[in-house]
């Protein structure tokens, strides 16, 4: 029974931070960081304690075993997969190793997709298995489930649970899920328009430089024309060459805008590095922008 209990408390407790795991604007980048490595490290410890379990359903699960167990064995492989997905892109966009990646928005729609997945899938497991969740709660914090009314008649020993059980569970668990599921969706959004940014800004920079040499040489031509013709329209003519250095200018500063930003990227959410600020207020941090 005690290992029963521990394995509820390690469960409720991954759960748990992996809901305030999504709630980045209240838990801040540093503490955030860290419960991803804390729910990752319960996982392994999660996966140890019923390593036996998984090597008796591997070794039968194209031979004799349960349907249920089958479909006990994918769920969590799909939970564990989720999870390295997001320790994976969690640590290539932390700041602790603060990699100099040029798709960095790609790199967070990953991290935030797998999160959402993974926490779907883990709504999932808790419908699989309420009944041993209620059970073992109400042993650890000694409450009396909830009997049916055939089972109070019928076996009054009997520990079996209710549906309002089933409903309490889910209802907190999902509601959880929900407000965290939708706290991170601005936080996608963002991401997918700045990564969108990034790609018609990288996109525009080579026209607008290749385009200022034919202007350039052209200028030069006409330049050269009308100093040899000794004509009426040299000054014109002649002012018209600064023209080419403006737009060269903004072409380059398009191209340069993004080394003052150590993400090399328009960062648009506050925390994705330390350098992060938003002077303007426009969602798009100040070291990233082009002007």
């Amino acid at each position: 029974m005690k290992k029963q209990k521990f394995n509820w408390l390690l469960d409720a407790a991954i759960l748990l931070a992996f809901l305030v795991s999504f709630f980045i604007n209240l838990t801040g980048l540093a503490i955030h960081q860290w419960l991803g490595v804390a729910v990752f490290l319960g996982i392994m410890v999660h996966l140890v304690n019923h390593w036996d379990w998984v090597k008796s359903v591997a070794s039968r699960f194209f031979g004799k075993t349960s349907g249920r167990s089958r479909v006990y064995a994918l769920l969590d492989g799909l939970l564990l997969y989720g999870f390295v997905m997001i320790i994976e892109t969690g640590l290539v966009i932390s700041t602790w190793f603060n990699l100099n990646i040029t798709n960095y928005e790609v790199w967070l729609e990953i991290h935030i997709y797998s999160s959402i997945v993974t926490l779907l899938l883990a709504v999932l497991k808790v419908g699989l298995h309420w009944r041993w969740i209620v059970k073992t709660a109400a042993k650890i914090f000694n409450r009396t489930p909830t009997l049916t009314p055939q089972v109070l008649t019928a076996a009054p020993q009997a520990s079996a649970v209710s549906r309002r059980d089933f409903l309490v569970t889910m209802g907190l668990v999902g509601l959880g899920s929900a407000l965290a599921i939708s706290n991170v969706i601005p936080s996608l959004n963002k991401a997918e328009a700045s990564s969108s940014l990034a790609q018609n800004t990288d996109g525009s920079a080579t026209p607008a430089a290749t385009q200022t040499q034919p202007t350039a040489a052209a200028t030069q031509t006409q330049a050269a024309t009308s100093i040899s013709s000794e004509s009426s329209t040299a000054v014109p003519n002649a002012t018209t060459q600064p023209t080419a250095l403006p737009t060269a200018s903004v072409a380059q500063n398009s191209q340069v805008c993004y080394t003052t930003c150590p993400k090399r990227r328009h960062c648009s959410f506050p925390g994705d590095c330390r350098r992060y600020s938003d002077s303007d207020g426009n969602g798009l941090c100040d070291l990233g922008e082009c002007s």
